[in-house]
């Protein structure tokens, strides 16, 4: 991985998968972000976050603008491999996946899904967890009952930047296993009213995050606002890190 934006990003999806499966065959415990403006945005307001972020053993991109504009200062043609891509890939795999956050009912319909596609649910565990402050969940009674399991993979769904904290908190009491920050993507997979996929006209256009913010102003706007705001300052920083690299070479 390198750094794009001070973050470790990777662009490519068979490192990205080749690390995830070596990590599961090997029977290491890691953790994966998925990389967006949300998460970018925070990245630089927070640096305990960067950190942890920093400390995945491999990070997607899940942002077209962040693909887009790293392309073009680095002269190369980088494309996303999203949450949403990366879910519907390996719950299609034989490894057994523990399905952590959301809702009850988002749990029930993905289980429902899941059976209807004939996956392995009876190698899934489904646990829903209560809305309140990354601060206060027992992260030592969450981790028995995953290491009671022995799972291959955690999904975990609260959203960014929540659930990478409850990631770095939940990560000492885990025995292994390959924690996944996941985001939407449970809801995705299932398509329910509140988080129907972009358009794939709107996503070539690199304009998924116009399409999240109309449905979602409240929430996905603010975000959405924050991340352009910070743009300008993350453009100027990663030209100014890239020419200090090249003429040091």
């Amino acid at each position: 991985m390198k750094k794009y934006f001070d973050i470790f990003i990777e662009f490519d999806y068979e490192v990205i998968e080749s690390v995830i499966d070596k990590g599961i065959k090997d029977g290491n415990k890691g953790y994966v972000c998925v990389v967006d403006g949300n998460v970018l945005a925070n990245s630089v307001s927070d640096s305990q976050y960067k950190d942890i972020v920093n400390g995945a053993i491999i990070n997607t991109c899940d942002g077209s603008s962040i693909a887009l504009i790293a392309g073009i200062i680095h002269r190369q043609n980088f494309v996303t491999y999203t949450g949403p891509q990366i879910f519907s890939k390996y719950v299609k795999e034989k490894y057994k996946q523990y399905f952590l956050g959301n809702t009850e009912k988002n749990l029930a319909s993905l289980l429902s899904s899941f059976s209807e596609l004939g996956y392995c649910v009876d190698q899934f565990i489904f646990e829903p967890l209560p809305f309140q402050s990354v601060q206060d969940f027992d992260y030592a009674a969450i981790a028995r009952n995953i290491n009671k399991f022995c799972p291959d993979i955690i999904w975990v769904s609260l959203g960014a930047p929540k659930q990478e904290i409850f990631i770095s908190k939940l990560y000492p009491y885990l025995n292994g296993g390959i924690l996944i920050a996941i985001g939407a993507a449970f809801n995705l997979f299932i398509e329910d009213k509140e988080n129907k996929r972009t358009p794939k006209a709107l996503r070539r256009l690199h304009l998924e995050w116009l399409f999240r913010v109309i449905k979602e102003p409240e929430r996905v706007g603010k975000r959405a606002l924050n991340y352009l705001f910070l743009l300008p300052r993350l453009i100027f920083e990663e030209i100014k890190r890239t020419n200090v690299r090249n003429n040091y070479l």
